[in-house]
């Protein structure tokens, strides 16, 4: 991935605005236009290694039950994974099983998620409960090299081609910068087919065990993870219904999601699932040599000319929107989108 596409607190660019009403959670048309307030004292607050946290105190009187945090670790996997798990308001109140929103990078949108999903349940998307999968609290410095090697799908960090040059320079200059700061090096990739099953497969099992989860799971991932929930989409599209992948850098790993992409597609007439892939306008112009912007849109392309029978399709480039300020609107109307004239499971 392009460190220079880390979620990086001084990119935040939400525009801000007054609550409806003092003590209130932001109504959905909020979130959907980008206009919950960010800043000290405000719904959301930047957060160092967290991206922002939310009001959770909002979030509970609402009726949110936020679970103890989990820990578990992959087989042969060189960490382990925090687990946060939001319960939806009624839950305590009904035998229900409820949809589940899958959250990657835990540690920096599970907040987030949990105050937008709360905000927008019985708004277009039934209530649901949320699961964020991240780097602990205490791996903060680690983050960025952790989830660079859980979402690509293979070693190879960058690309070869048009622009490889440059991307090149600008990630051994970024590597230089830490190497000189003391930071982490960022040099662990390639494990994204580890990390699927242990989503897909460990976690949802055992969480399945203590909660009413339906058998209706939405995965939504930006930047890497959104490189991660294409991943998970054309490696292993039954594992989740809905997929919400924002920002993706699907040139990382030499584009090797292209190539499993095409494979699938010699292989099988239909794919059956609800994508949307969202993507900031301004990412196109804002200098990054990943191609976040292009290779999102390409992906979208390809998929559209497939012809799936099963396959339903959106796409947003959002207006005047950046890497990181589009994360809330790209998640909102994704969901939305995803929903769309679906019922609620019982």
């Amino acid at each position: 991935m392009n460190r220079a596409c880390v979620i990086a607190l001084g990119l935040m660019a939400i525009t801000l605005s007054p609550l409806r009403e003092a003590n209130a959670l932001p109504d959905c048309d909020a979130w959907v236009n980008n206009r919950v307030p960010v800043g000290p004292g405000k719904f959301l607050v930047p957060t160092p290694g967290r991206l922002v946290t939310a009001d959770m105190d909002q979030v509970k009187a609402a009726g949110v039950q936020i679970e103890p945090t989990l820990r578990a670790r992959a087989k042969d996997y060189p960490w382990e994974h925090e687990i946060q798990i939001a319960l939806p308001p009624s839950y305590g109140r009904t035998d229900q099983r409820f949809p589940v929103l899958w959250v990657t990078d835990g540690s920096m949108l599970f907040q987030l998620a949990t105050a937008l999903v709360t905000s927008c349940a019985g708004q277009h998307m039934p209530e649901m409960i949320v699961v964020g999968v991240g780097a602990p609290p205490e791996a903060v410095e680690e983050t960025q090299m952790r989830r660079n090697f859980d979402f690509s799908p293979t070693e190879t960090p960058g690309y070869e081609g048009f622009g490889s040059a440059a991307h090149r320079a600008r990630e051994k200059a970024g590597e230089n910068k830490r190497k000189a700061e003391g930071k982490i090096a960022i040099d662990r990739f390639g494990g994204a087919p580890r990390f699927l099953p242990f989503v897909t497969q460990t976690i949802r099992q055992q969480l399945a065990h203590d909660y009413r989860m339906a058998d209706d799971h939405t995965l939504f991932g930006h930047s890497g993870g959104g490189l991660f929930c294409t991943y998970a989409l054309v490696t292993q599209p039954q594992a989740f219904k809905r997929y919400i992948c924002g920002s993706a850098a699907l040139a990382a790993g030499d584009y090797e999601v292209f190539r499993i992409e095409e494979r699938y597609a010699q292989q099988h007439t239909d794919l059956a699932a609800i994508v949307f892939f969202g993507v900031g306008e301004k990412e196109a112009l804002d200098g990054n040599t990943l191609g976040i912007f292009s290779s999102t849109a390409r992906f979208a392309e390809i998929l559209k000319t497939r012809a799936y029978p099963s396959l339903k399709l959106h796409f947003r480039a959002f207006e005047g929107e950046s890497h990181v300020s589009v994360i809330p609107p790209l998640l909102a109307l994704g969901l939305r989108s995803a929903w769309a004239g679906d019922a609620a499971p019982k």
